[in-house]
């Protein structure tokens, strides 16, 4: 809880420093410093990228969720019906006098 107390915080701080007015600004320029130590990054201290990009390459994964379930539950009844249709039906006797 500490930690996300303390990042809250920081965000609130970054926000108000991004809103405060000009004026503001020139008044407290000892806090401007100390919220730009703050946001400081050592990216020469970063691990490079491919290490930390390497692990989550595994190919094409497919998620089954509800909705592609469904498309697929309803694309194989409607080719069922039209299978159907076809092979016990008069319909494929009657499609070339239609022309």
């Amino acid at each position: 809880m500490a930690k996300t107390e303390e990042k809250d915080q920081n965000l609130e701080e970054l926000v108000a420093s991004v809103t405060q007015s000009p004026d503001e600004e020139e008044s407290q320029p000892g806090q401007e410093e100390s919220e730009t130590e703050v946001q400081r990054i050592d990216v020469l201290n970063l691990p490079p990228r491919r290490a930390v990009h390497d692990g989550q390459r595994t190919g094409f994964r497919l998620h089954w969720n509800g909705s592609l379930a469904r498309f697929i539950l309803l694309t194989v009844i409607v080719l069922a019906v039209i299978g159907f249709i076809l092979l016990y039906t008069d319909v494929p006797q009657s499609i070339p006098t239609l022309f």
